[in-house]
């Protein structure tokens, strides 16, 4: 009988540990369900690089700087040349008015629209603005001057008058050559009339 008893002790040993191992293969199979894959590790997941600053060093050599933007131009010319500014107009002298004339001067009386001064490459310039004016009267023995170059006075001042119509009709008159923007510095007496008229010089 004690034979029997120790094959039953060892029958039962045997399905014990057989039990055992399968219980134990059951929870190795169960940890390796329930532990993340490998490749779902953070050990595992590639390395995230920040970049660089903007505006800073790169692997590629320092940081780009914009370049600054160049000064706004100036508005006046090379040395000695006027700008867009000339200066102010010069001032009128008392008893003188610059003016152009309109049409040939008929019965001593001067046609005539006022002017403004205008800037430019030669110092300034004066332009007629405006509508015709009331016609000036030439004072008795009145003296005119051409502009020339070089300048010379009138013989008499009708001859000024010949060289206005000419000057305005666009044709020569002799070597008295017209001024290019054809105005004339005119002095008047207490009466308002016109005592010298003296054309103005520019080229």
């Amino acid at each position: 009988m004690y034979p029997t008893t120790r094959r039953m002790w060892g029958g039962i040993t045997a399905a014990t540990v057989a039990a055992l191992a399968l219980v134990a293969c059951d929870a190795d199979d169960k940890d390796k369900k329930d532990t993340p894959k490998a490749a779902d590790t953070p050990a595992a997941t590639a390395q995230v690089v920040a970049p660089a600053p903007s505006g800073g060093p790169t692997a590629s050599g320092p940081a780009r700087t914009q370049a600054p933007k160049s000064a706004e131009p100036s508005t006046g010319g090379a040395s000695g040349e006027p700008g867009e500014d000339c200066g102010p107009p010069p001032a009128a002298k008392p008893g003188h008015k610059i003016v152009y004339p309109t049409k040939l001067p008929t019965k001593g009386s001067l046609y005539y629209k006022n002017t403004k001064f205008v800037c430019d490459p030669n110092d300034g310039h004066y332009e007629p603005v405006g509508a015709e004016q009331t016609p000036l009267l030439f004072a008795p023995k009145a003296t005119g001057t051409f502009a020339g170059p070089p300048a010379r006075k009138a013989e008499y001042i009708g001859q000024i008058w010949e060289h206005i119509d000419k000057c305005l009709s666009h044709q020569t008159d002799g070597d008295n050559l017209c001024s290019s923007n054809g105005t004339y510095d005119i002095t008047l007496n207490a009466a308002n009339e016109i005592t010298d008229i003296k054309e103005i010089f520019h080229s």
